[in-house]
């Protein structure tokens, strides 16, 4: 009985990693509505990056309620090219949590943590914007400033499994200046 289970798990993996992998040798696709960056994590032990995108339809709305969706952006080595994560890298910088909270035009809101910085929820509204295009911003708390534009956070990596700092780099929404959180772990 044990074997059958066994056999039958194996074929299910081989299967699905059969089905699956030319679709992911493919890369990332993108909708005319979807926005293929709303922030970004760049580490330091590379050039390479996972960015935050958002699948939306024709009025900049969510799809469903997995709207936000990180993958890989690969800069090293050239072209770029892009890749969902594996299930490894969505331990450090996967989603753990994401809702939409408004749906309502013209502006629709979404609340987004992400699995190794859950105690800083990630707002985005969005809404169409120039040529018909969806336009995102992410805000979160950076510093003092409560809802600041999140543009990317910078992670120092100590070794391949933890992290000397982060940094959190934005915009004040108020005056425009941009602005970083060093946060040491």
């Amino acid at each position: 009985m044990r074997r059958r289970a066994l056999f039958a798990a194996v074929m299910l993996t081989l299967s699905s990693t059969l089905v699956l992998a030319p679709t992911l040798a493919n890369g990332v696709h993108f909708g005319p509505t979807d926005i293929p960056t709303v922030f970004y994590i760049s580490k330091s032990d590379d050039g390479n990056r996972v960015d935050y995108g958002m699948r939306l339809d024709a009025n900049c709305a969510a799809r469903d309620d997995d709207t936000v969706f990180p993958y890989w952006r690969e800069f090293e080595p050239p072209p770029v090219h892009t890749k969902p994560l594996g299930a490894f890298a969505h331990l450090g910088y996967g989603i753990s949590e994401q809702r939409r909270v408004n749906t309502g035009q013209p502006d629709a809101a979404y609340q987004v943590r992400l699995k190794q910085f859950k105690q800083r929820p990630v707002w985005i509204t969005t809404k169409p914007g120039d040529q018909g295009r969806c336009q995102a911003l992410a805000r979160c708390q950076i510093g003092a400033i409560r809802s600041a534009q999140l543009l990317s956070i910078f992670v120092k990596l100590a070794g391949p499994l933890s992290v000397e700092y982060i940094v959190v780099k934005g915009r004040n929404l108020q005056n425009g200046q941009l602005i970083e959180e060093r946060i040491n772990r």
